[in-house]
This record gives structure tokens, sequence and C-alpha cells, in this order.
């Protein structure tokens, strides 16, 4: 015996050596050399087993941990865990292993977690696999080899020490003895017997090897039943028989006291599962399942069923004559076999077997949510439907995912609903089956031009693919009703469109072309006459029958002359957007926030090869999703808004693709963007086959114009590469230069990389002009910013095309128009209609010789006029003086003057003041000479942060800027002060208040260093800097009321209030606020210029 152990510890040296090769673990070999030990060790009756256990101290809690060499990994019971988590930090980790036991079963787990703990005075951290359940009351916690070897520790067992680089920590032995109590053997005869002696720990458990008699070695399966003791506890359970003819369970022991079970004692007996009865859910007092799987129907039953239950009536041919309808229906009728109007008589295809790798296989389970009332028993019907056509099965798989209940778009009064599985969980963990889809423009470009279209769906196109039997408990899904799983590909599995790309595919590659093509389940066919229809839909329905594949009958339409086909309306004349689409974008509410913009560039990106120059259009709205950019909907984006939803209402249209024809490609590139179309000619018309356009970034921007020429041709020509390359075709361009500079030897390497690329088409340079060129047009069609050199920006309805249509409406202003158009000198002298817009002007004199020409207003326009004037909710004259520097209509003054009087927000926000008239203090000084500074804040609701507003305001001019500034640190304030320095010059004096950040050191030595006269206003006394507390009055009033209405930045707040007021010609004053600064910005730049020609 002593030899048969030292050749067995030989060899576990040898096999120690195996394990640590390179200098890693294998799991696999580590748990097999585990098990054998166990069985040499309890061959051995004389030998103990010694397990090595120290204690684990975790702030003011003491835990015993078995330093187990055969381990891995290191476990952590939950109830240890959650006494550590009181007192100790515990940090949550993302590990994604599989654990295995002796028997070689998966180890569920909660969670991994890193604890610091102490053994002895020393610190350590490691990391713990949390188990579901706890699995001894002697140690909570099983150090493992991956702890002993990330800190080199050596374990002295004969001296029972730890030894940790220079320190050594002692540890205990729980050490069997053999004069424990025996559990005396079973009289009853048994099957079942112990294949080696057993030592169980009080109040622990150990893991058994039973051997089982001859008679049951051939069984796959048996029930195991243990026999009845009251001090150790054996589970019933069903068992997998190794070659060996033994099972392993685990046993427990409920007593203080060491246990041993002796080898050949009888625990039980064991039955085979064929003859072992199991209680049926029928056997309990619940209610029982209604829910049965009747899935009999042979493939004759199948098909009298599709004969069965299709008619004439399924499909709508009102639109044909009596001749072709019958024609059509003869051959729909007698291809009954590729129609399916249910799930019993849906077909089923093995032509493809798809595949779904996990990147784990620890099963998923979620909980699910309670089927709503209003939907139970159509959830009860469809799951009942779905059992008997065999397209799910009753499922005991460790997976389950819930199933929710969408009600469906329906014109009738019953609720219809939509079962959809949420497989995004097992989504994230599949691995991606990629297949590449064709490009939608390109089914459009092929199929479209041609005088009848047909286009065929598929019934339930996923549920016609049969899954693997091995893949079947991975999708499956849990609801009240029971637990079920598919039998064919479901839906919302991200593979599932890929693999049915790849089986229509597989079935109709061979006729794909001009005449038919397929997108997903969705077939179009093409024909220029009924005949060539019929031909070509006999060989898509041969095709669908030998895959067994069926269409719904209900959703396919046969031989139009104008199709829905993906999104789009295709005719003989090309295609265009469906109107539902059309409807979905003008009925698209204006983006509130950064998401509904991304939904609406995402709905519009669809349409994008449609219309013209859409980069340009929708840059300023693809701002507002750049990252750092705060979102306000300017009037920009506005109108960008609205220029789309104008183009989809014309409904665009492209006409296809013809091979036959030549093909030409006009570029152009401007400050922002650049677009390519690609031209065919229909005599001596083009006509656009397709239209790209891209925005040019900050780098791109900065490139010469001859270069941003060079780069139009290069992205136009990579983005048509498949209609260009291989073919001849002519590059029309408007730069002449352009043709010179691609000849030349010495170009940028970007540019060089170009070049070489374009080298691979055969094409003709043709030069054209720029108004002959439509892309030019595209490329520099741009909305431009709001400028202020109108004061203020009017909406679309005091747009020049809205003004001139209601003009001609209006029955005052189209009387003038009438006698202006019979040459009624009385007329002209007062109107006349301007060449450039056609609209009606109106001509006043201003001074002697000056006669200024104004817009007539028709009078259904004059609120649209008063909203706008009045929005910075200046008083009556300044909204008077506003108006009529532009616009006229009678009695202008009396209804600005009743408006601005009955305006709700100015009543509320500005009360009633007795004026009092004061002396306009005489000026010695020139204007930006003597400025006054202030600070207003800290201002509410601002979407940009900008909490206050630095207020300058000009002396002798009284020209006002309010900037928008975050803080009021003293840098903030020079950096600005030195901005508008920088503009207007500097001034000899700027009075302020006593505030402290006026009195900083910094902003005096600011002042010092550009030699200004800093002056103070009196304390208490706001007089003393009246023009800018009176411009504060007056713009706080503004603002307040602005901000009533909208919540928006503060620069653009300011923008509605300041630039109007400087351009208001105040009483006594000759020029406007900004006139002045002008000129004296012209005095300054012209001193400089005379003073550096002198030197």
């Amino acid at each position: 015996m002593k030899q048969k152990v030292s050749n067995n510890t030989s060899n576990k040296e040898k096999d120690k050596n195996k394990i640590k090769e390179n200098g890693k673990i294998n799991v696999k070999e580590v748990q097999n050399k585990l098990e054998e030990d166990v069985v040499i060790m309890s061959c051995n009756s004389s030998s103990n087993l010694n397990l090595p256990i120290i204690d684990l101290k975790f702030s003011d809690s003491c835990f015993a941990a078995l330093l187990d060499t055969g381990a891995n990994v290191s476990l952590i019971q939950p109830s240890a865990l959650e006494k550590i988590k009181e007192q100790n930090k515990v940090t949550f980790v993302s590990r994604l292993v599989r654990i295995h036991t002796l028997n070689n079963n998966t180890l569920p787990y909660h969670s991994a977690v890193n604890i610091k703990f102490r053994i002895g005075n020393k610190w350590f951290s490691n990391l713990f696999f949390v188990t579901q359940t706890n699995w001894s009351s002697k140690y909570s916690i099983i150090l493992g080899y991956d702890f002993i070897q990330k800190n080199c520790i050596v374990l002295d067992i004969p001296n029972q020490k730890l030894l940790i680089e220079k320190q050594s920590f002692g540890f205990y032995e729980d050490t069997p003895r053999n004069s424990s109590p025996s559990l005396s053997a079973d009289t009853e005869s048994s099957q079942v017997r112990l294949v080696n002696n057993v030592t169980i720990l009080p109040n622990s458990s150990r893991i058994l090897k039973l051997k089982i008699s001859d008679s049951f070695t051939n069984e796959k399966n048996v029930v195991y039943i243990p026999s009845c003791n009251a001090d150790i506890s054996i589970n019933e359970s069903i068992h997998n028989v190794d070659n060996s003819g033994n099972i392993i369970t685990i046993v427990e022991n409920n007593t203080s006291n060491k246990i041993t079970l002796r080898k050949n004692s009888k625990l039980g007996q064991v039955h085979s599962t064929t003859d072992f009865i199991f209680r049926d859910s029928n056997d309990f007092d619940e209610e029982p399942n209604e829910i049965l799987q009747v899935n009999t129907l042979t493939a004759d039953e199948i098909t009298t069923l599709r004969r069965e239950e299709l008619n004439a009536d399924n499909f709508n041919l009102e639109h044909l004559n009596e001749t072709e309808k019958n024609e059509i229906l003869k051959l729909l009728m007698q291809n009954f076999k590729v129609f399916s109007k249910s799930y019993q008589t849906l077909g089923c295809t093995d032509a493809i077997t798809p595949e779904f790798k996990l990147l784990h296989n620890f099963p998923i389970q979620t909980k699910p949510y309670p089927i709503p009332k209003i939907a139970h028993d159509f959830a009860k019907q469809e799951i009942q439907k779905l059992l008997e056509a065999g397209i799910i099965e009753p499922s005991t798989s460790n997976y389950s995912f819930l199933i929710i209940f969408v009600k469906k778009k329906s014109n009738s009064k019953e609720l219809k609903f939509r079962m959809v599985v949420d497989y995004r969980l097992l989504n994230s963990v599949t691995e991606s089956f990629k297949i590449c889809l064709p490009k939608i423009a390109d089914i459009l470009h092929e199929i479209s031009g041609k005088k009848w279209y047909s286009v065929l769906d598929l019934k339930s196109a996923f549920f016609q693919i049969k899954l693997k039997n091995s893949d079947k408990h991975k999708l499956a899904f849990c609801s009240e009703l029971g637990n079920f799983q598919p039998t064919r590909l479901p839906f919302g599995s991200k593979n599932s469109t890929p693999y049915f790309h790849l089986l229509i595919s597989k079935c109709l590659d061979d006729f794909k072309g001009p005449n038919i093509h397929f997108f997903l389940d969705d077939i179009i066919i093409a024909a220029n006459s009924i005949s060539e229809m019929n031909t070509r839909l006999q060989l898509v329905f041969d095709r669908l029958a030998k895959f067994n594949l069926t269409l719904d009958p209900n959703k396919i339409q046969i031989c139009k002359t104008n199709i829905t086909y993906l999104g789009f309306n295709i005719s003989a004349n090309g295609y265009a957007p469906s109107e539902d689409n059309i409807q979905k974008v003008t009925k698209f509410p204006v983006p509130q926030n950064v998401k509904h913009v991304q939904s609406y560039l995402g709905m519009m990106n669809y349409f994008r090869h449609l219309i013209f120059n859409y980069a340009e259009v929708v840059e300023p709205i693809v701002n507002l999703t750049r990252k750092g950019t705060p979102f306000v909907w300017s009037d920009n984006c506005q109108d960008a808004f609205n220029v789309m939803q104008e183009i989809i209402l014309n409904k665009p249209t492209i006409k296809n693709y013809d091979e036959s024809k030549p093909l030409y490609l006009t570029t152009d590139a401007s400050n922002v963007a650049l677009c390519a179309i690609l031209l065919q000619k229909d005599g001596e018309n083009f006509y656009p086959i397709e239209f790209f356009s891209k925005q040019l970034s900050p780098s791109e921007r900065n490139y010469p114009s001859i270069r941003r020429e060079l780069f139009a041709i290069f992205m136009g020509i990579k983005h048509f590469r498949e209609y260009l390359y291989g073919r001849h075709f002519y590059l029309l361009t408007d730069a002449k230069s352009l043709t010179y500079h691609m000849n030349l030897d010495k170009q940028p390497d970007i540019v060089k990389r170009w070049l070489l690329y374009l080298q691979d088409f055969s094409y003709n340079i043709d030069h054209i002009k720029g108004c002959d060129n439509p892309a030019d047009f595209l490329s520099r069609m741009q909305i431009e910013d709001v400028v202020v050199n109108n004061l203020f920006h009017m909406g679309d309805q005091l747009s020049h095309s809205n003004i001139k249509l209601c003009q001609s409406m209006d029955s005052c202003t189209s009387e003038i128009i009438k006698r202006i158009e019979e040459k009624d000198s009385k007329t002209c002298q007062k109107y006349f209609i301007d060449s450039y817009t056609g609209l009606l002007m109106f001509k006043i004199k201003s001074g002697k010789d000056q006669i200024l020409n104004k817009i007539y207003i028709p009078r259904n326009l004059v609120r649209d006029c008063l909203l706008v004037a009045h929005a910075p909710h200046f008083g009556v004259q300044k909204t008077y003086d506003f108006i009529k520097i532009k616009y006229f209509w009678p009695g202008m003054y009396a209804d600005v003057k009743h408006f601005c009087e009955n305006c709700c927000n100015c009543m509320q926000n500005k009360p009633e003041r007795k004026t009092i008239t004061h002396s306009i203090p005489k000026h010695h000084l020139a204007p930006g000479e003597f400025l006054a500074i202030d600070i207003v804040g800290k201002l509410p609701r601002s979407v940009d942060n900008q909490n206050y507003i630095l207020t300058i305001v000009d002396h002798y001019s009284r020209y006002l800027e309010a900037i928008p500034i975050p803080n009021t640190t003293s840098n903030t304030i020079i950096r600005h002060l030195n901005y508008y320095f920088s503009r207007f010059g500097l001034p000899k004096y700027i009075l302020s208040d006593n505030v402290t950040y006026f009195k900083s050191d910094e902003i005096v030595n600011f002042y010092e260093s550009l030699r200004i006269e800093h002056r103070k206003s009196c304390i208490y006394y706001p007089k003393s800097n009246g023009f800018l507390e009176r411009t504060h009055r007056v713009l706080k009033e503004s603002v307040v009321c602005y901000s009533l209405n909208c919540i928006t930045t503060t620069p653009n707040m300011l923008s509605h209030n300041i630039h109007p007021q400087n351009y208001f010609l105040e009483e006594g004053l000759t020029f406007q606020f900004i006139h002045m600064m002008i000129l004296n910005m012209l005095r300054i730049f012209l001193y400089i210029y005379i003073r550096f020609r002198n030197n």
C-alpha cells in the first residue's frame, strides 16, 4: 500500500508540472487531477485528509477560508459577502468565465468582486466569485490557486505555516478522525453502493461517487432515490451514467459530528427514467393549461388546406380590364401552392441552416412582463395558433426571454396586437452573421422605367426557416401562459435578417436583374407587357414552390402601372417618395432636442440621393448634433426645415439608369460644401440619375478654390464608382484652370493621391460656364446666417413672394396695381412696381431731394409685420420708426400705437412712470472717448450658461453693446473690453460703479497700461451714470418680455433687442447711434493710415 501511495505521489508531481506548463493553469487538468486525488486518497483507509484553513480579517469581522490549491478561482458565499459589504468597500467587476465542479458541471455564480482583507498584519486584494448558495458552515471562503500564484505563497504543511515573501503566517488543519461514528449500512437490498470511504465534516457537504448495478450500466439517465437517514441529506435527482457505471451526487452532514461512510455502503436505489412515473401538471390543483400542441398535418393535408383557403377575392385586380384580370387570376389560382393565409399552411424550408453561436454559455433569464388584460385573449389565441402550426413548442430551457404585445395600427374598431420577443440581451452575446444587403437606390435605378409592376410579399417570412435542434433552447421565451421555444427562425434576433437574405438570395439569384429584384421578403417584378409579367411571375412561383416558400395573398400587388416599393412610388417616369413617406415628413414636428434632430435627419437621409445639395440645405440642422453645441433651434434651422418639407412635397422624381446612353458627371465646390450630379441625355436635355453632396470639414474649407474643385471631382467619381468604373463618361466642370493644374508635376501629396485614383477611369473633361452648371448652383445654395442688415429678420409671412401674393389678393393693392398697369399718371406719381421683386412700392419724400421707396403692406399682413417689429417690446415711437424704414400702409402710426398699448407682455412688465424731461448734456468729446460700463445679472433661463451681460455705452453717440458673459471675473471683463477696443479704439475715460470686480488689481493695472482714466459713479446716486441706467431699464424690460415667449441663448435674445436700438434716431440727434460709431471707426483707420504713411 505504501508503494502504491509513493507511485501516486510521483505521478502527482508530473501532473502538476503538466498543469503549470508555460505558467498557465489548465482548468480541465486541475479538475481531473483533483478528482483522481480524491478517489486515491479515499481508497487509503489509513490516510487522513488535512484541510488547511486560515482566518481572513475584514475590518471588524473575521471569516475562515480554505486554502485550495486545486481550485483555479477563489469563491465566497453570499452570506459572507453581505456582512463584509456593511463594513468594507467592495468593487464589482465584469467577468465572463465558466466554473466547473468535480463532476464537470457548471457552477453558477451571481457576480465577481474585488475585496481587500488581512492575513495577520499584511493586506491583500483578490478577485472572488460569489456563488448563488452557501456551501458550508465551516468556512465561507475558498482561496484558490489564483491567490496563491499571484502572491507567490508557499505552504509549509509540516509546520503549518503560510510563507509570503519573508513573512510567515500560521494556519490550522481540519483533520478527520477514524474514531468518528459511522453510518450503519442499509439492511435492505439496494442497487447503489459507495465507491470509496468518505468522511464528512460537521455541517458540511461532500461529493460522493456511487456505483450502480450492472443491469443499469446501459442506461443513459437514471432516477436516484436515496435511503432515508436523519443524519445526512441526499436529494432525489436524475443523473447521467458515466462509462464506468458511476453517478456523482452530493451528501450533506446535518449533525455537529464527523460522519464516515464506508466503502460499499448501500445509499439508495436507482430507477430507469422510462419506468419511472412523473407527476403531470394536471395532477395538481392549479388551473390546467389550455394550450396544447397539435402539429399533426401532413404535407398533403397542408396542400389541400392551401387550395381551400385561397379564393379569387384575396387578390385586388380591379385596376385591370376583364381580359387581363381573367388571365392573371387564372395564373394565381393555378399556383395556389405558393400562397398561405394561416400559420398552419405556412411554408417551411431547410435550404439553409441558421446557427446561433454565443460568446458564453451562461443561461440568460429575464422576468416576464404581465400580459395586459386587453391583450390576454389575443395572446392565448396567438400562442395556440403557433403551437398548432408547430412554429413553437413547450420548453424547459434555462434560457428565457420576455414577450410584449404591441398594438397594431388599424382602421377598424377591433384591436389588433403583434407579439414580440425581446431578444436584446441575447443579441448582445450572439456572434454576428454578417451579409451584404443590396442598396435600395441600385434596385430603384434598375427596376424603374417599366410599364407594369408586381410586388410579392412572403407570409411571416422568418417563420418559414427551420432551426437546428441545438439552437432552439437558446431562443426560448416565457409568459404567464408558459415557457416555449421556437422551432423556426424567430423575429427579433439580430441574425434573423441576414439568414433570411441568404435564403432568398439562394432562391432567386438566378433571376436577379433589371426585371426581377428583391429586398428581404419583398420581391418586385417589372415588365413592359402583361404576357411578359405572366412569364416572370411563373418563374418566381416555380422557384418559391421548389424551396417550399409561401406568399401572403392579401399583401401582394399585381400588374400595376404605379406601385409602392420600399417607400417609393415606381412608374414608367422613374421613382419618387411615396405618399405615406411624404406625409411622415410634412407632419414631422419641429425638433425640440438633439434626439428629435437625429430622428429627423435619419428619416431625411433615406431621400438624400433625390435632393439637390442635401448636405448644404440641412447644414444648420446637422450642426445641432455636434458635440458641445447647445441646442438652439434658430431661424436658419427653421428655414432648412421648411425647405426640406417643400422639396419632399414637390415629389422629386429620378429617372431610371439606361446603360445604352452615355453618362455625364458635373461637379462643383463652394466654401462650405461640394456637389456632384450624375446625368444622362434625353435628346438635347439632361436629366439627373442621382445627386451627391457633402459638407466640407473645417480643414477642407481651408483648401484653395482650385483644390476644392479637384476634391469635388474626386469625391463625385468615388461616390458614383459603380456607374463610372469600366466605361467612358464626360466630366463637366466650370473651372478652366482645373484642367491645367491637373497636369502639373508639383502637387501636394493629397492631390497626387486624388489624381492617382482618377487614373483608373476613362473620361473627357468638358468646360461649361458656371451659369450652365447645375452643380455650381447646388454647391453655393447656402442658407446664410442671419446678418443684421435689415434690423430684424422677417419670417415666411413677410417674404417677398408671400407679400406679392397677398398684394394681388388684397382689394386695395390690386386696384392700385391695375391702375399702374393702365399707366394712370396720378397713381404712378406715388406708386410703382419694382422690376426686380415685382412688389408694389410706395414713394415718399425724405428731405428736399431724397425719395425713399417702401414696400406696400396689404391689410392681411399688417399684424404679422407688427408682431415682428414689436418683438423687442419697444415703445410706440421706436416700433413705428422701426417699421417705416422699410414698409408702408395707410394708418400705420395708429395701428402701431394700438398694438403696442395693448401688448399683454408690455403691460405686465413695464410699469407706468411719470416722464421727467431732462436736458441732454453738452458733449465736449468725440465718439468713443467716454464710455460707461456695467454688468447686468445674474440672469435666469439661459440654456448656454451665459448668465451675465456686460453693457458698454458711448456717451457721445449713445451706441450700446451688450455682451453675454459666463462670469464676472477680471479676466473675462478684460478680454471683452479688449475686443471692443480693437474695433472702436481706446477711450480716454471709463465710468463704472463701485462694485468689486471693477476695482480689482487686474482691472486697475489694465487701465493704467492703456492710459485710460477710470472714473467711478457716486454711491446710491444712479443719475451719475444716467445714460447707462436708462439703457438698462429698457434692456431689462425688453429681455423679460422676450424671454416669456421662448427660452433661447443670451446672444440670440440680445440680438433682438440691442441691434434695433442702435439704429434708432433719438430726438435731438442728427445721426443714428451705429452711424456715428462707424464714422468714428473710419476716423481711427484714417489716422492710422496717415501716421503709417508719414513714417
